[in-house]
């Protein structure tokens, strides 16, 4: 699935943000229905892939239905916070 997420960034005020955009059609191919938990699975996974030790907050999903995207908001904290140990990757998702 990590093939076809297109990421985009951004930082303002020192806080970082994240943008996960997901055909609606990959993302029905693994999930039911559009909930947070799957939300922070997928981008929690995600960050795991790159490498990234972000911690994430305020996590928001929302389908784009003119787009047939689905989008994956989160604040990413890379300030104030313990490495994350990083577990190996397994592309099962």
């Amino acid at each position: 699935m990590f093939n076809f997420i297109r990421e985009t960034r951004a930082v303002r005020g020192g806080l970082h943000s994240v943008i996960l955009e997901i055909p609606a059609d990959t993302y029905k191919t693994f999930y039911n229905d559009l909930s947070e938990e799957n939300a922070q699975y997928i981008l929690t996974e995600y960050l795991r892939y790159r490498q990234d030790d972000a911690r994430v907050s305020d996590i928001k999903i929302e389908h784009d239905k003119y787009a047939n995207i689905v989008k994956i908001y989160a604040n990413l904290h890379y300030l104030e916070n313990e490495k994350t140990v990083q577990i190996p990757f397994t592309d099962n998702i």
